[in-house]
């Protein structure tokens, strides 16, 4: 689906409202993500993952059988203790 948007001379601009719908963004608005393609001159705008999104995602990366890391604070002292 291709549609075309209005720049207002303050910069704004409205997304059509089924865009909206399909990124989550309610009566109340939203936060989106936005970036410029310098390759291909295109402005692309993202919905943000969720906290269990990007906790999904980063999981892909760690090997089977990692324990998750619960204490941050704990883990350094831990680290640090280590190498003295």
């Amino acid at each position: 689906m291709k549609n075309t948007i209005t720049i207002t001379s303050k910069g704004q601009a409205t997304i059509p409202a089924s865009y909206r719908r399909k990124l989550g963004i309610g009566a109340n608005g939203g936060t989106l993500d936005i970036r410029f393609d310098e390759t291909r001159g295109e402005l692309v705008i993202t919905k943000p993952l969720s906290i269990d999104e990007l906790s999904q995602k980063l999981s892909s990366y760690l090997k089977p059988q990692t324990k998750p890391l619960t204490n941050v604070d704990a883990y350094f002292q831990s680290n640090r203790e280590g190498r003295q």
